[in-house]
């Protein structure tokens, strides 16, 4: 009796040094589970930092692409009437030849996807907890890459360069790349280039007489048109996500340990 009571004892301090056992790793295990947790919510929110300012970036990138689309559109308003502009001393006369090499530049600029990529790469998606905002993120990249490929489908761009060949002479078409650049805060700014004496009236008479060339400005015209309009959905996609975004990272500030 006195054998079985010591082993009733010793039984139930073995059990009760396992269940200590057992609690101290439970908690041990919780403490280490707050510790990711902490650690992950600030990744996050460093995530959402950077992609915050990529959106900035990108926002700048649509503002300026849409004064190029605009731009282009103007340019092509006045190659249409090129008739109407074709005397001389006209107002217009050099910016219809400098548009006839501009229409055919590009008015959608590739947006920045560093940060939107680094956590597809790297399968940390995940990280970012709210759902919705990984939908908006992916619809708003998807976007952008779909239309990135549609308008860089060019065809009628190219015909009409083909079309016009050998119409601008080598120094105008340089002085007209070098006087511009994609990156300008400003695409409709002006900038001074040297004409030689009635060069302009005879490209522009040329480019009147040109059926070839002309027949492909309604295509081109088409091309800038769907790429303000996409400029412009993308803007507004970007404002809203922006102001999501935000919103996590007051929300993160305010919850995380």
């Amino acid at each position: 009796m006195l054998s079985e009571n010591k082993f009733h004892k010793y039984l139930l301090y073995a059990i009760g040094e396992i269940i200590l056992v057992v609690i101290g790793i439970l908690i041990a295990l919780s403490i280490n589970n707050w510790n990711e947790g902490r650690k992950e919510r600030i990744v996050e929110q460093n995530y959402l930092r950077r992609l915050l300012i990529d959106l900035e970036s990108d926002f700048k990138i649509l503002t300026f692409s849409k004064g190029l689309s605009q731009a282009r559109i103007n340019q092509i308003q006045m190659l249409n009437n090129v008739s109407e502009y074709s005397k001389q001393g006209d107002k217009n006369s050099e910016q219809i030849v400098i548009s006839i090499e501009k229409v055919t530049w590009r008015s959608y600029l590739p947006l920045s996807k560093i940060v939107y990529n680094e956590l597809l790469n790297s399968g940390k998606m995940s990280l970012i907890q709210s759902e919705k905002l990984r939908n908006v993120l992916s619809n708003y990249y998807a976007d952008a890459d779909h239309w990135e490929m549609i308008l860089n489908v060019e065809d009628a761009q190219k015909e009409f360069s083909h079309a016009t060949a050998g119409l601008l002479s080598t120094h105008l078409l340089t002085a007209i790349e070098n006087s511009s650049s994609l990156r300008n805060s400003n695409p409709n700014q002006n900038f001074e280039i040297e004409f030689e004496e009635n060069e302009i009236d005879k490209i522009i008479h040329e480019f009147s007489k040109n059926d070839e060339a002309l027949k492909w400005l309604p295509q081109i015209h088409h091309y800038h048109i769907l790429a303000d309009k996409v400029i412009t959905n993308l803007s507004i996609q970007n404002e809203t996500l922006r102001d999501f975004v935000q919103d996590e990272l007051k929300y993160r500030k305010h919850n995380t340990p």
